[in-house]
């Protein structure tokens, strides 16, 4: 570090969160997911000022799990392991988060992919994994402005308040647990519209790691994935009352705009 001085536009960090080639469980892979971002965040920036290095902008340019052995990178809980991973880079100010990888090999269902690549057993090539309808309703319905959140109550619940240029406001929930979680949103400063809308995703099923992925109820009839119409699939909506309440399905996520007045 001190050799580089100041000529380092910005620094390069890795990381597969999960002890490698660990059959680790859902609730194993999505802590680490909640917690890691941020403890490696603090390590960098430590590790650059204890050796005179300037502070430049930190670009965690692969991620992913290293979870093996259940299929654990194309279920149901990879998904939301993006979606938290993304959340927390996004609270932890990373300048970049790209995922590893769009396309790998099935090996098993130890498959990094976003999409199967023609191998996987009775799946079409280039269909999506339960990862991709995550993180295609993350970056649909997130807005351009990370927004300070807080949570009260249950506290295993992830959640990250966005806002628009445009004035909406986004709300992102993610539920690692195994239960159902009611939650009513208090957005100060902001007087919404007259309605809200959003949309649920969850696994299939009550297996730990299920290859398929319910968005709005709505699934494909293949044994993984999604459903095909997923850009065209008609959001929930609701009457934006005082209290704009929720349930965030157990180990699912609700992806939220409340509409402004």
């Amino acid at each position: 570090m001190p050799a580089t001085r100041d000529y380092a536009d910005y620094y390069v960090v890795h990381n597969y969160f999960t002890p490698y080639n660990k059959n680790s469980t859902a609730a194993e892979i999505l802590q680490a997911a909640g917690t890691i971002p941020a403890e490696q965040m603090r390590y960098v920036t430590q590790s650059l000022r204890d050796n005179g290095a300037p502070i430049k902008p930190i670009a965690m340019d692969e991620w992913n799990m290293f979870a093996t052995g259940s299929k654990q990178q194309v279920s149901n809980t990879s998904g939301l392991f993006a979606v938290i991973i993304l959340g927390e880079a996004l609270r932890n100010k990373y300048g970049l988060a790209a995922r590893w990888d769009l396309v790998n090999g099935w090996n098993g269902g130890d498959d990094h992919g976003l999409f199967s690549a023609g191998d996987e057993p009775g799946i079409a090539r280039w269909s999506p994994r339960p990862s991709f309808y995550y993180l295609y309703f993350l970056q649909r319905l997130m807005g351009d402005r990370l927004l300070h959140s807080t949570l009260g109550g249950d506290t295993t619940l992830k959640a990250y308040a966005s806002g628009f240029s445009s004035g909406e406001v986004g709300a992102t929930l993610v539920n690692p647990g195994k239960t159902p979680i009611t939650v009513k949103l208090n957005i100060r400063h902001f007087e919404p519209g007259k309605r809200f809308y959003w949309f649920a995703l969850n696994g299939d099923s009550d297996e730990e790691f299920p290859r398929k992925v319910l968005v709005n109820g709505q699934t494909t009839t293949a044994a993984a994935g999604g459903p095909a119409d997923y850009a065209n699939l008609p959001a929930f909506s609701a009457a934006a009352t005082k209290d704009i309440g929720v349930t965030v399905p157990a180990r699912g996520a609700i992806f939220m705009v409340v509409g402004k007045k």
